[in-house]
């Protein structure tokens, strides 16, 4: 196989044969000898395919959520920990130590090289359908401005490559955000004119994705170097778009929030945009270990279970990496609160009213072991086992359940999570793996509809549209709502700031890797990571909390360029401040 070098990456140019069906994204490898296999039918299907595979690198990894979920007002410190993101420690977040970041420059460059093959041979295919190829140029497009869109969020300036390189090169430098936004805008907006409206099969984008990622692309740039004075209205304009013609293109919000994420439903009407997986090691790595194609989001947020009495690991409740344990914020955000501040709910009733944390979150674990770490024989299957109540409990009440028959059970009240044990994000939960340390092959979703709505709100929010912003909003916290309850949901324009709008997406899109370019977005990373991720606390039951607060400065704001960019160029490509 001829090796292309990509940004002197030093990686190979790698294509799969592609053979649609009507269920998945199919995959066949095939030799490939020239990039000139590029412009024959066959070709052009098998590098689109391979364009696509870069998707599974970086939507569902450690290196995703490391990238898009530590590190802020959501998530602290799990039991391990990646190249500094977490907690902003000036020893590992380096040019030379930052693996997360380095591996997602190393694949968006190889994909978008990949892509410009495409885009360079699909002019010379013979023998193809005129409408089948301009659909699959629309979706090149798309995606190389995807990878770039991440790029620029979170390198600033990053090298603009839009011609496909086959040799090596060190003539590269960093352009500035404007020309790369330009270009992503560029082949979003050609996406968006070529593109089906439906996927042809699930994981293919389409042309509510363009929309979405347009709206997505207009509110990230009107804060930064390369804005413009009608960011903020384009974000509205797409992002409507999108809303009032949602049924054009099969979408819809579902009933019920925990549909959403039910297994199975990973190519539901709400979801816009996703990343597909298989377990065929022949396309995806699924040792968890390499940042490879496995998708490991199942066990990323979920916590130690299996070494508790009467509990052992198994496929239900998966494979505990216990990545990134919640933050107090987060978990507290799901109470209903006033338009001070103040608690609506107490005890018993906290989170009741909004749905999302019940449905989302893992708060009981049954026994499914009886003597197990020290338990007791006499435990009884499915009886409980742990136990997250979610608020401390009164003297009374533990002294009953440290009494119950035949059992006890361990409880976990909020001053005694740790870096082990806390309340479990299901929303990637997999029960449907051949075995209990088995990865997930579920399709991870990256965009879906409930986004678009809290995005229209944000850009109406910012042009001064408050009213319209509610009504954005009250959608989402009405399908939010527990039954009989979406009324107390609703909020009034005179709520809406963009902390609210901070705390909404929290609600709604928790875990779903958009966390640090949200905070980074609106200015409120450093102010949020020092109020809410929590400071590091010894404790009975283990360590609770990071430095991240302590640690993190102004130029956080952005990641270090890889050193190895840095040195195979000569220092062509320069270093972000702070680095």
């Amino acid at each position: 196989m001829k090796k292309l070098v990509i940004v002197t990456l030093g990686t190979s140019l790698l294509f799969a044969g592609a053979s649609c069906n009507k269920d998945i994204l199919d995959e066949n490898p095939q030799s490939i000898t020239t990039p000139s296999f590029l412009g024959t039918p066959q070709g052009i299907e098998a590098g689109v395919t391979g364009v696509y595979s870069g998707l599974r690198q970086i939507y569902g990894n450690d290196a995703a959520f490391f990238s898009t979920e530590a590190g802020t007002d959501l998530w602290t410190n799990g039991i391990s920990s990646s190249s500094g993101l977490n907690d902003y420690n000036p020893n590992d977040l380096t040019p030379a130590n930052a693996t997360s970041t380095s591996f997602l420059w190393q694949v968006c460059y190889q994909q978008i090289n990949n892509a410009n093959g495409v885009l360079q041979y699909s002019a010379t295919v013979q023998g193809m359908d005129p409408a089948r190829l301009k659909q699959l140029v629309a979706e090149t497009k798309l995606l190389r401005a995807t990878y770039y869109f991440l790029l620029v969020r979170h390198f600033g300036d990053v090298p603009l490559m839009l011609s496909f390189i086959d040799a090596p090169t060190k003539d590269i430098s960093r352009a500035p955000q404007a020309e790369v936004y330009n270009a992503i805008i560029a082949d979003l907006t050609d996406a968006m004119n070529n593109i089906a409206d439906k996927p042809a099969q699930p994981g293919r984008v389409t042309r509510a994705t363009s929309l979405h990622t347009l709206a997505k692309v207009y509110l990230e740039r009107a804060t930064s170097t390369a804005k413009q004075g009608d960011d903020y209205a384009n974000a509205a304009k797409f992002a409507k778009e999108l809303i009032d013609n949602q049924s054009r293109y099969g979408l819809g919000l579902e009933a019920d929030p925990a549909t959403v994420f039910t297994e199975g439903n990973e190519n539901g009407k709400e979801v816009i945009f996703n990343a597909q997986f298989n377990g065929d090691a022949s396309f995806s790595r699924i040792d968890g270990f390499a940042f490879g194609g496995e998708n490991i989001a199942a066990f990323n947020f979920r916590s130690r279970y299996d070494i508790l009495p009467n509990m052992t690991r198994d496929i239900n409740y998966g494979r505990p990496f216990a990545r990134h344990s919640l933050t107090h914020y987060l978990e507290d955000a799901y109470i209903l609160r006033d338009a001070n501040g103040n608690a609506l709910e107490i005890q018993t009733q906290l989170r009741t009213t909004d749905a999302r944390y019940s449905k989302w979150f893992t708060t009981v674990y049954l026994v499914n072991s009886p003597g197990a770490n020290g338990g007791n024989a006499s435990a009884v299957v499915g009886d409980t086992s742990i136990w997250y109540p979610g608020r401390e409990l009164p003297a009374a009440v533990l002294t009953r359940i440290a009494n119950r028959k035949p059992v006890t059970y361990r409880v976990f009240q909020p001053s005694q999570y740790t870096t082990e044990f806390f309340p479990t994000l299901n929303k990637f939960d997999s029960r449907n793996r051949t075995s209990f340390q088995g990865f997930s092959t579920r399709p991870n979703i990256v965009y879906r509809l409930a986004e678009t709505y809290l995005i229209a709100a944000e850009a109406y929010f910012y042009l001064g549209n408050s009213a319209q912003a509610r009504d954005y909003i009250n959608v989402v916290r009405r399908r939010a709502a527990a039954p009989g309850k979406a009324t107390q949901m609703e909020i009034t324009a005179n709520r809406i700031n963009i902390d609210f709008i901070l705390d909404e997406r929290a609600r709604e899109l928790c875990g779903e890797l958009t966390r640090w370019y949200d905070l980074k977005r609106t200015g409120k990373l450093i102010e949020r990571v020092k109020l809410y991720n929590p400071p590091i606390t010894r404790l009975a039951t283990g360590i609770y909390g990071s430095n991240a607060a302590i640690n993190i400065k102004d130029y956080h704001v952005l990641r270090p360029i890889p050193q190895t960019e840095i040195d195979r160029t000569g220092g062509k490509i320069t270093q972000n401040t702070g680095y």
